[in-house]
């Protein structure tokens, strides 16, 4: 299966990186806060480099790739030897070729449609996003009452405050976020 990565109940770290240089610093400081997964989105032209960085100094942690979003990033990705993968969007050829490649994939959802697409490629864990702008707690209650063979990986507003109430629901798989990284 491709889509099991996140271990149940986890917090993953999303990483935005600004600047190498504070990469081993900011991870190590994530690994004493007991952190055990992180995606690193690839918003930023150093992303990779991070990657790179970050698998080699910190192997004890789950590293996946966030906002994976073209065939290109995801087979970087492949080849950086990530963990797993993250889109914000639900791209059937992706999810294809991911699937091809042996790479966990965690696609973005934020419909009753997209949810069955995902379903329908043989996916159980999506990510649901944003969270915050389609209901929160709510909107999870809401949905997995009628998917409750699908898991959710909420983010897109998940907060410090509200993770626990999150994971608190049976089919809430992991939450995203990056409260922890408040510099």
């Amino acid at each position: 299966m491709i889509d099991n990565q996140c271990k149940k109940g986890t917090v993953v770290v999303v990483y935005v990186v600004k600047t190498l240089d504070q990469v081993k610093e900011e991870v190590l400081t994530l690994v004493e806060q007991g952190y055990t997964s992180i995606e690193v989105t690839l918003r930023t032209d150093n992303a990779y480099e991070a990657i790179s960085i970050i698998k080699s100094e910190f192997p004890e942690l789950q590293v996946g790739a966030g906002t994976v979003r073209t065939l290109e990033q995801l087979g970087k990705c492949k080849d950086l030897g990530v963990d797993f993968c993250v889109s914000p969007n639900l791209d059937a050829s992706i999810i294809s070729v991911a699937k091809t490649l042996n790479m966990p994939f965690i696609p973005g959802v934020a419909t009753p449609t997209e949810i069955s697409q995902a379903v329908s490629l043989g996916l159980k864990l999506v990510k649901i996003f944003p969270v915050k702008f389609l209901g929160g707690v709510g909107y999870i209650k809401a949905i997995s009452s009628v998917f409750p063979d699908v898991e959710f990986m909420p983010t897109g507003g998940v907060s410090e405050s509200d993770a626990e109430e999150y994971l608190s629901l049976a089919t809430v798989n992991c939450v995203g976020g990056t409260w922890m990284l408040n510099r």
